[in-house]
């Protein structure tokens, strides 16, 4: 062994990281967290247990806690360390990740601190330290290298993970309010609000996330909590963290969670279904319902469906997550990260799992397509019909409401929320004439 990480809850010891001398990694739980009534596991793939994980179960868990691409050798480069060292990387910037686990250092709540953005770019106007936060972001993801910053969420597009306080300083878990600040967490403390700026080659990105994320909710579907932020010259979503809860005294506390990738132990690569090294097929997706209870296994079929109607191809395998609470089994994350591609012709139009055994576009879904994945999972073809048809009906009858409602939000053009309302209700229901 040439190294070992510590994987911290809090305070509390999960386990630890060992290296060997030839690279590999293995993974071994604490005995203490062992013995402890509330312990969880790490990850469905890795339940609690005193014989150690080895590398091919560890090392695509750990690959997809971190960022990619783009901004992985931004970071990389600029901690002056190798992209393949996962480990490494974690160590360094760890200290709030996706779900409950700190690596290397635990979590001290004595140290916690929160700098907000308007006294970290020595402002008084709060649209125009969030403006300076956006550009910050494109040099230096996550502000890596910032004394107290150790934050890493996955994805390739730029975001950032910060606190909501209200107007007496106090972290909040709610989406920021007229009264509210935005603030960066240092040492180790809990963001609540994943802010994820507009992208000039993808317009109305921000009205678009915001209104599919709202009529989900809208027609019954859990989704995450979403509003549109506004800049001194642009727009963001702002998600509120389904990974954190509130404690008994109003404390923000982590919930620890992790995505299909991670469920399924395929590294961030492989999130797609197609390419040389295949990821998940729709079929293996909804099997990981599997791990959680009946009801939600129904909701995961929800998601799919819904992910469906509205055109959202890019739903890969780290779009959908499991929530893996203490001394409670797993349960399914809510829906998050769903836009529609409807109104960018020049964007991917094809799902990212291949339907009934092809790759598919919206305009292409037909009954039997949906009657041979309801086969493949094991459903009845006329149950799915039936909740398909549902679903539209739900959405048609919400659509005005939601997209007023959105509309009005601060920073919001309606013009690009009725785009989407539009183009969304129509394929949605051009599906439902073809079941």
């Amino acid at each position: 062994m040439t190294a070992s990480v510590p994987i911290w809850f809090d305070a509390l010891q999960v386990g630890h990281v060992d290296v060997a001398t030839d690279g590999t990694l293995s993974l071994r739980y604490d005995e203490r967290w062992l013995q402890t009534s509330g312990a969880f596991p790490l990850s469905v793939t890795m339940r609690l247990r005193a014989k150690p994980y080895p590398s091919e179960v560890i090392s695509p868990w750990l690959a997809n806690l971190l960022p990619e691409e783009e901004q992985l050798q931004i970071m990389t480069r600029s901690l002056g360390l190798n992209q393949g060292d996962v480990l490494a990387v974690l160590t360094e910037i760890g200290g709030d990740t996706a779900g409950a686990l700190s690596f290397g250092e635990p979590a001290d709540p004595s140290r916690w601190a929160y700098t907000t953005l308007t006294q970290f770019y020595d402002t008084d106007d709060g649209a125009e330290a969030l403006e300076r936060h956006f550009a910050d972001l494109g040099r230096r993801p996550f502000l890596v290298g910032e004394e107290g910053v150790r934050q890493s969420l996955a994805g390739d597009q730029k975001k950032s993970a910060l606190a909501v306080l209200d107007p007496d300083g106090v972290p909040v878990l709610r989406l920021p309010g007229p009264n509210d600040r935005l603030a960066i967490p240092l040492n180790g403390a809990p963001s609540t609000l994943i802010v994820k700026p507009d992208n000039p080659n993808l317009p109305g990105i921000t009205e678009n996330e915001v209104w599919c994320l709202q009529i989900a909710q809208a027609i019954g579907i859990e989704a995450a909590q979403a509003t549109i932020l506004k800049a001194s010259g642009r727009t963001a979503i702002g998600v509120l963290r389904y990974d954190r809860r509130l404690g008994r005294n109003g404390q923000v506390l982590r919930l620890h969670q992790e995505d299909f990738a991670q469920a399924n132990g395929i590294p961030p690569g492989r999130k797609y279904e197609r390419g040389t090294l295949r990821g998940l097929d729709l079929k293996a997706l909804l099997e990981t319902g599997r791990n959680v209870s009946a009801n939600d296994a129904l909701a995961l079929l929800d998601q799919v469906v819904f992910n469906i109607l509205v055109a959202n191809t890019d739903a890969h395998a780290k779009n959908y997550s499991l929530i893996l609470p203490v001394a409670a089994a797993p349960r399914l994350a809510p829906l998050y990260d769903v836009s529609s591609v409807l109104t960018w012709p020049h964007v991917v139009q094809s799902y990212a799992q291949n339907i009934a055994g092809k790759r598919r576009t919206p305009d292409m879904i037909a009954g039997r397509h949906w009657e041979k994945m309801a086969r493949d999972i094991g459903y009845r073809p006329t149950d799915v019909r039936k909740r398909i048809q549902e679903l539209v009906d739900k959405l048609v009858a919400c659509r005005m409401k939601v997209t007023t409602e959105v509309a009005a939000l601060q920073g919001a053009t309606a013009g690009y929320v009725t785009q989407t309302a539009e183009a969304v209700e129509g394929n949605a229901m051009r599906m439902a004439g073809r079941l």
